[in-house]
C-alpha cells in the first residue's frame, strides 16, 4: 500500500483507532509464560528420568526410554528458545507501533488546520488571507509527509518482527507397532500437521516480505484490499499456527497472540483493532 497517497486525515485516524500497543505485549508475556513452560516441563522430565534410571530402573528397557524421551527434551527446549525469540520479537512490535504513534499527527491538529483553511478561503474577499492560506497549506503538506514517514517506518519496523523461524513438530515416540486403529489416528494426526506446517511455513515467509515492500513504498500495481485481507489471515497464521506443536504438552499457547496480527497488519491497513 502506498501510504503518500493517503491523506494525514486517514493515516493518523487509523493510527489512533484501537487500543494500541496493548494486546501486542500481552501476547509478548504470554510468549514469555509459554517458553518458562516448556523448560520448566523439560527440566522436570530430565529430573524424573535421572532419578529412575540411576537406581530403580536399569536395563534394555530403560535404555529405550531414554533414546526415546532424549529427542522429545530436546525439542522442548528448542521449542522454548523460540518462544522467547517470538517474545521478543512481539515486543518489538509494540515498540514499532508506539513509535509510530508518536510521530503520527494527532487528528484533532489535523481538523484544526483544515478549519482554519476553510475560514480563511471564506472570508478572504480581497485576498487579505492570501499569506495564512499559504502557511496553512504549508502545514498541512507537512502532516502528510510527517504520517507518511511515520507509516512506512512502521512497516519497516514489523517486517523484521514478523521473521520468525517455523515451529517443528516433535519426533514420534510411541510404538511403531500400535494396532490399525492407531495406525490410522497416527497417520491423520500427521497429515494433519504437516498441512498446519505447511501453511505456517508459507505464511513466516510470505509476511516480512509483503511488509517489506510496504516498507519502500508502492509497487507498480498497488496491492487490493483483497491482498490487504489475505496479510491479515497470514499474519493470524504467523503468530497462533505456529505454537501449535506445543499443545500436546497441555501446556496453554498465547492466547493473546489472537490480538496481535491486526495491530501489526495495521502497518499495511492502518487500522488497529
Amino acid at each position: 500500500m502506498d501510504f503518500a497517497v493517503l491523506p494525514p486525515e486517514v493515516n493518523s485516524a487509523r493510527m489512533y483507532a484501537g487500543p494500541g500497543s496493548g494486546p501486542m505485549l500481552a501476547a509478548a508475556m504470554a510468549w514469555d509464560e509459554l517458553a518458562a513452560a516448556l523448560q520448566s516441563t523439560a527440566n522436570s522430565y530430565q529430573a524424573e528420568i535421572t532419578a529412575l534410571t540411576s537406581g530403580p530402573w536399569v536395563g534394555p528397557s530403560a535404555a529405550a526410554m531414554v533414546a526415546a524421551i532424549a529427542p522429545y527434551l530436546e525439542w522442548m527446549r528448542t521449542t522454548g528458545a523460540q518462544a522467547e525469540v517470538t517474545a521478543t520479537k512481539t515486543r518489538g512490535a509494540a515498540f514499532a507501533y508506539e513509535t509510530a504513534f508518536a510521530e503520527t499527527v494527532p487528528p484533532p491538529v489535523i481538523t484544526a488546520n483544515r478549519t482554519l483553511l476553510a475560514t480563511l478561503v471564506a472570508t478572504n474577499f480581497l485576498g487579505q488571507n492570501t499569506p495564512a492560506i499559504a502557511t496553512t497549506e504549508t502545514e498541512y503538506a507537512e502532516m502528510w509527509a510527517r504520517d507518511t514517514a511515520a507509516m512506512f517506518g512502521y512497516a519497516g519496523s514489523t517486517a523484521t518482527a514478523t521473521r520468525l523461524t517455523p515451529f517443528a513438530q516433535p519426533e514420534q515416540t510411541t510404538n511403531s507397532g500400535a494396532d490399525q486403529s492407531g495406525a490410522g489416528a497416527q497417520a491423520t494426526g500427521i497429515a494433519a500437521g504437516s498441512t498446519r506446517n505447511a501453511v505456517t511455513q508459507q505464511s513466516l515467509s510470505a509476511v516480512p516480505n509483503m511488509l517489506t515492500r510496504a516498507a519502500v513504498g508502492p509497487s507498480a500495481v498497488d496491492p487490493s484490499v483483497m491482498d490487504v485481507l489475505g496479510l491479515e489471515s497470514d499474519l493470524i497464521a504467523v503468530f497462533l499456527n505456529a505454537p501449535a506443536s506445543v499443545s500436546g504438552l497441555g501446556i496453554a499457547a498465547p492466547s493473546a497472540t489472537i490480538a496481535l496480527p491486526f495491530d501489526i497488519a495495521g502497518a499495511l491497513t492502518g487500522f488497529h483493532t
